[in-house]
């Protein structure tokens, strides 16, 4: 599953979800509050996907989940 944390009034954030949505490509949406606080496992990814792109959003990756 592709995972998108976006905050509102990102352009970037908006323009990637529109993308992904006429390629037909399902994600889960998360707010990129999530990042810092790190309620679950795919939070803890995408620190470290944020954290390679200089804490930029939107945040993006494909990940599995497993039960936390």
């Amino acid at each position: 599953m592709k995972y998108v944390y976006t905050e509102s009034g990102c352009h970037k954030c908006e323009e990637l979800k529109t993308q992904l949505r006429k390629e037909g490509i399902m994600f889960v949406e998360r707010h990129a509050s999530r990042i810092k606080a790190l309620g679950d496992a795919a939070d803890r990814e995408a620190l470290i996907v944020a954290s390679m792109q200089n804490m930029e959003l939107p945040v993006a990756f494909d990940f599995e989940t497993t039960d936390d």
